[in-house]
């Protein structure tokens, strides 16, 4: 029988249940339990510091989303160990809504008109072009690449930028360092959905923004290090920066005496943009724990070098 260690803010019995759809003979116990301390098989969000090396029979680790600095950040956790990030379609459908969603609202002046309402204005301004604004996609992976593919169906002049080079339909892509600057140049709206590494923490910085057109958006569904919440704050303050959407952030949750939280030209999503699913991830989670209880490679194994 294969014991999996559970830890994580979903429920325990929603993924016993789907689990049990696709897979025979385990058990899903709670990670910090006598039992779960013994497992196969951790099935974990940001789990405890130091929790993972504690596990003698450990023989794989299954994330329950697509972020794993989590499991970067402890150095306990033994890199032997295969490591697998969740790719789940139903979190990429609902993370390009999420991008969607707060690129059209910046794009439709929707702030503007909600203060219409509020005060009984009827004061219409000019549209911007239904067509043609220049989109960039920063992480046009699994989930990057969808939402990417969704912009450009809307009528946006999309751009993704990916640390390699790669083809994504009517979207023209940029790579690696020196693809960077090229990519930025003169976005109206800047989407991030990369994964947290040593090279990405900080990348949207004044040095970034200045690159971007006057008055463009930015949208953060990646990690929230990845920004430089003063340089946003001074952008912002300058006009080269009209606002952002965020769904993350460098500390969460966010503090309650944030700048974030009261500022007129900047939404707070608390880290809600895609979140798991059971029903949805169970079939990819399942494949996984059999390949590894097989000793065979499963399916979106993390590279520990690279970080993703």
């Amino acid at each position: 029988m294969t014991t999996i260690g559970f830890y994580g803010s979903s429920k325990i019995d929603g993924w016993r249940t789907k689990l049990g759809r696709h897979l025979d003979d385990f058990t899903l116990v709670d990670l910090m339990s006598p039992e779960g301390q013994l497992a196969d098989i951790a099935l974990v969000w940001a789990p405890p510091e130091g929790q993972l090396a504690k596990m003698p029979n450990l023989r794989g680790i299954i994330m329950q989303g697509q972020g794993v600095d989590y499991m970067m950040r402890d150095q306990t956790v033994p890199r032997d160990v295969p490591l697998v990030r969740l790719v789940d379609p139903d979190m990429s459908n609902a993370l390009s809504h999420w991008a969607i969603l707060a690129a059209l609202d910046f794009w439709r002046d929707a702030a503007y008109y909600r203060d219409c309402q509020t005060s009984k204005t009827w004061q219409p301004i000019v549209q911007r072009p239904a067509s043609g604004a220049k989109i960039g996609i920063m992480g046009v992976g699994a989930i990057g690449g969808i939402m990417a593919q969704r912009f450009a169906a809307l009528g946006f002049d999309v751009r993704g930028w990916a640390r390699s080079m790669r083809q994504i339909d009517n979207v023209e892509i940029f790579a690696g360092d020196d693809g960077l600057a090229p990519f930025l140049d003169g976005l109206n709206i800047l989407v991030s959905v990369l994964p947290l590494t040593p090279a990405t923490t900080g990348i949207m910085n004044h040095q970034l923004f200045n690159q971007l057109a006057k008055g463009a958006y930015i949208i953060n569904g990646g990690r929230g290090p990845q920004l430089v919440e003063a340089d946003l704050l001074d952008a912002i303050g300058s006009g080269q920066i009209a606002g952002a959407a965020l769904d993350v952030f460098a500390i969460e949750p966010l503090p309650a005496d944030h700048a974030f939280w009261t500022h007129p030209k900047i939404t707070i999503w608390p880290h809600v943009a895609a979140q798991t699913n059971p029903n949805t991830a169970a079939m990819q989670v399942a494949a996984a724990i059999t390949a590894i209880m097989a000793g065979r490679e499963p399916e979106n194994r993390v590279d520990w070098a690279r970080g993703y």
